[in-house]
């Protein structure tokens, strides 16, 4: 008997997008790393993390895109949306 190649069910691909330091690396680390980070460096181009969980008895893989949010990386990350299943879009309420 072989091992599977892999120990999730499903995987699937999201995206967090916001402008520049509102806290995307921040809450990718928290989720991925369980670590809080309270200064994270600007993100340059995409940072990606992973993370399993079971649901329903299943084990589901994330993938966490963490687009940079400076206006000079649109064009870069916009090719990262691609086969997103979702998006979370981070601001900051405090900036008008």
């Amino acid at each position: 008997m072989t091992a599977a190649p892999y120990n999730y069910s499903y995987i699937f691909k999201y995206i967090i997008i916001g402008d520049m330091g509102v806290g995307k690396s921040c809450l990718l680390h928290q989720f991925t790393e369980k670590k809080f980070m309270a200064d994270c460096p600007h993100t340059i181009g995409v940072e990606f993390g992973t993370r399993i969980m079971e649901v329903h008895s299943q084990k589901v893989k994330l993938q966490i895109w963490d687009t940079a949010g400076q206006e000079r990386f649109r064009a870069v990350t916009r090719s990262y949306y691609r086969g997103a299943a979702g998006a979370l879009m981070v601001y900051d309420i405090t900036r008008y």
